[in-house]
C-alpha cells in the first residue's frame, strides 16, 4: 500500500485511534514452549521412558536401572552397595505387560542364576579368546559352558526387580512413534569370593574328550589364571 499523507489533525487523530484499536483486538500469543527431545541411545534409536514400575507412586527410578541402561553390568557394580558383589540382571522385553509380570513372579533364583552364569562366563572366555573360541579352547570351551549351566550355585539373592515402558522413536525424523515396549530387569547379586571359588572348582575339574593342544592348553591356563579380571 502506498504511504498517505495526513493532512489535517482530524486525520491524524483518526489514525492513532484505529492503530489503538488494532493493538487492543489482537490476540494474545501463547509463550513458545521447548520442544520435549528424545534421548538417543546406542543405535541410534530414540526413546523416552514415558512409564515405570514407580512412576504412580512418585518415586524416581532407582540408580541400579540408571546405571544399567547407561552401562550395562558395570554401572551397577560401581554402586557402593555391590562393591564386594557380582551383579547379574535378567531382561526380558515385549509389549505384553501381563506376561511379562508373570515372567518376574515365576524367576527363581535356585533355577534361572545358573544361566546367567553361564551366559557371563561364555562372554568371557569369547572375548578373551584371539581365536574362534572352540579353536582357541577346543572342547574346553563348550564342556565350560555346560558345565557352569548345569552347577547349584551358593549365596546368590534376588535383590529387586523393576520395569520400563519405552516409546521408542523412527531414526529418520525422531518424532513419528515407532513402538512401545517394556523392559523387565530382575536383579540378582552373589558375594565375589563366593562365586570365584565355585567356578574355579567347576573348571578345574573339566576334562574334555579330546586332549587340546599344546596351544589351547596353554589359552585354557590363561583364562583359568586370569578368568575374572573384567568379569
Amino acid at each position: 500500500m502506498k504511504p498517505v499523507s495526513i493532512m489535517y489533525k482530524e486525520g491524524v487523530v483518526l489514525i492513532g485511534m484505529l492503530l489503538f484499536t488494532a493493538c487492543v483486538s489482537r490476540p494474545i500469543e501463547s509463550p513458545i514452549l521447548p520442544e520435549v527431545v528424545p534421548q538417543p541411545i546406542k543405535g541410534n534409536l530414540l526413546y523416552l521412558t514415558i512409564d515405570y514400575k514407580t512412576k504412580a507412586l512418585e518415586e524416581d527410578i532407582p540408580e541400579w536401572v540408571h546405571g544399567y541402561e547407561g552401562e550395562g553390568i558395570p554401572g551397577i557394580e560401581r554402586l557402593s552397595e555391590y562393591q564386594h558383589r557380582y551383579v547379574f540382571v535378567a531382561k526380558n522385553t515385549g509389549t505384553n505387560f501381563n506376561a511379562l509380570n508373570q515372567w518376574t513372579a515365576g524367576f527363581r533364583v535356585t533355577h534361572d542364576f545358573a544361566r546367567l552364569v553361564a551366559s557371563r562366563l561364555q562372554a568371557r572366555l569369547t572375548g578373551a579368546a584371539v581365536l574362534y573360541p572352540d579353536d582357541e579352547y577346543g572342547g574346553f570351551f563348550e564342556l565350560a559352558i555346560k558345565a557352569a549351566f548345569d552347577a547349584v550355585y551358593y549365596g546368590a539373592v534376588k535383590e529387586t526387580d523393576f520395569w520400563l515402558l519405552k516409546q521408542y522413536y523412527k531414526e529418520e525424523d525422531g518424532v513419528t512413534v515407532d513402538r512401545e515396549t517394556y523392559d523387565f530387569l530382575i536383579l540378582v547379586s552373589v558375594d565375589k569370593s563366593r562365586l570365584q571359588s565355585q567356578l574355579q572348582q567347576i573348571l578345574s575339574n573339566l576334562t574334555p574328550a579330546r586332549p587340546p593342544t599344546k596351544e589351547q592348553t596353554s589359552a585354557i591356563n590363561r583364562i583359568r589364571a586370569n578368568l575374572f579380571n573384567a568379569f
